[in-house]
């Protein structure tokens, strides 16, 4: 049933002309998001891999902007029965350039870069694990890049759908180098 309301409520959100202006240079946003990453090997959907966040942006002339975003983002490793956490407060400067789009300014297909830079920890600091073994994996400081993807489609003259997905590369990091993740957000546009 939530998805039927959900499909009507987009199909009418993009069917339904919209007289009002949007995108226009200067404008801001503000879009909360949550999302998940994408471990190698791991399912999908696991209930302690997650990611959460903030963002805002500004636009620019073209439907482009700017964005600065905050995150957080938990992720578990398994060791034989333990699972070891890994949490990364990570910080991401940006640009979104729209590639595609329909006529009527509903629906955007977006790419764009950022910068990313933040401080992840494993076991919460501890290297020493349950059985004895000694955890090589360090807490740190981390930075590098990503390419950015994403669809936004306008729910209401102001409010935003936004479905993205990143990939992301933390140098510094002893986990993965190359961490995918996906999510979903709400943005409003001021």
């Amino acid at each position: 049933m939530k998805r039927v309301i959900l499909l009507l409520v987009l199909t009418v959100a993009v069917v339904m002309p919209s007289h009002a202006q949007r995108l226009i240079p200067n404008q801001r946003g503000m879009e909360l998001f949550g999302g998940v990453p994408i471990v190698r090997g791991e399912k999908l959907f696991r209930a302690e891999n997650y990611s959460a966040g903030v963002s805002l942006v500004r636009y620019f002339k073209t439907a482009n902007y700017a964005f600065l975003t905050m995150e957080c983002e938990g992720q578990t490793y398994d060791y034989r029965s333990y699972k070891v956490p890994a949490l990364d407060g990570l910080l991401q400067l940006g640009y979104m350039h729209p590639i595609l789009s329909d006529g009527g300014k509903n629906i955007f297909l977006y790419l764009g870069g950022a910068g990313v830079g933040g401080y992840e920890e494993v076991n919460s600091g501890n290297s020493d694990l349950p059985d004895g073994a000694k955890l090589l994996d360090r807490t740190r400081w981390v930075y590098g890049g990503a390419l950015h993807a994403s669809v936004e489609v306008f729910l209401t003259d102001s409010l935003l759908l936004v479905v993205k997905g990143q990939g992301r590369m933390l140098f510094g990091s002893d986990l993965n180098l190359f961490r995918p993740n996906i999510g979903i957000g709400l943005r409003v546009n001021l």
